[in-house]
């Protein structure tokens, strides 16, 4: 009986002691986060709809973006519009769960240190306990709340991704971004321009060019950028072939966008709503 006792009295004190590194680590894991300053970007996948959460140590703001049951989102590819509500179900059924990247990047702008598919959006605030609570006590919450579909509400998501959700650490870097149409289909340029402007890139200039072939996308850069933050996000979210160019300034990137991309991404469908 006693040995019973010590064998439980071990348990109860190393589950005590785990708890307690857990604990420990999570905070100092997180104050390490807050201190560097970089923000925390959260986008959920839910069966009650789309989410965003970005948490900003150096704007001091904790800020969400949810969507109206109704109104729709793009998923590019080929499938289309559909409600925010249903896209989890749809994206599990047609086991396409992998276009959840581009999905939060051509609706949003928006890049993603971790993707939650979760039952409730606000589930989010139990999963990520530590970071919110250490958070949300000194930092103002805000939450927006889209109305409308996306391509309808495009001017609204001009302001409040540029000031709420952009990365802050791409806004200083102040790279320059150039974007070219190079296909016979309108629009191509501006949408994607600003959907990097809506990550936090300065984007310059936009232009549909007709005396250039490139395939599906190009990205032509001057000196340094390869060795930015900018360089590395956009690499993670487009495949492009890939030129340096000694006649662009330091800092400074183009992109051309041919007709093999458009047709991957399906671009002409985003205008059918």
């Amino acid at each position: 009986m006693k040995k019973f006792k010590r064998k439980w009295g071990k348990l109860i004190l190393l589950a005590i002691l785990g708890l307690f590194l857990i604990f420990w680590g999570g905070f100092f894991l997180i104050k390490k986060t807050s201190i560097k300053g970089d923000d925390f970007k959260l986008a959920i996948l839910a069966d009650d709809g789309v989410a965003l959460v970005s948490i900003s140590p150096e704007r001091k703001m904790i800020n969400t973006l949810r969507l109206k049951d109704d109104a729709r989102l793009w998923i590019p590819g080929g499938l289309g519009w559909y409600r925010n509500v249903v896209i989890k179900g749809l994206l599990k059924q047609e086991k396409k769960m992998d276009l959840v990247d581009e999905l939060f990047f051509y609706n949003f702008g928006f890049k993603a240190d971790r993707i939650l598919v979760l039952d409730k959006i606000d589930d989010w605030k139990i999963k990520y306990w530590f970071k919110y609570r250490l958070n949300s006590s000194k930092m103002l919450l805000k939450e927006e709340l889209i109305n409308g579909d996306i391509a309808a509400e495009e001017n609204l998501l001009d302001e409040v991704m540029v000031r709420d959700f952009s990365e802050t650490n791409l806004a200083k870097e102040d790279l320059k971004l150039s974007v070219f149409n190079l296909t016979n289909i309108n629009g191509l340029a501006n949408f994607m321009a600003r959907r990097f402007e809506w990550l936090g890139f300065s984007v310059t200039s936009t232009e549909s060019l007709v005396d250039m072939e490139v395939d599906s996308c190009l990205i032509k850069y001057g000196s340094e950028v390869d060795k930015s933050l900018g360089w590395k996000t956009i690499n993670e979210l487009i495949t492009c072939k890939k030129e340096y160019d000694e006649n662009l300034n330091k800092g400074e990137i183009e992109f051309y966008f041919g007709d093999n991309f458009s047709s991957v991404i399906k671009y002409p469908s985003y205008n059918n709503i």
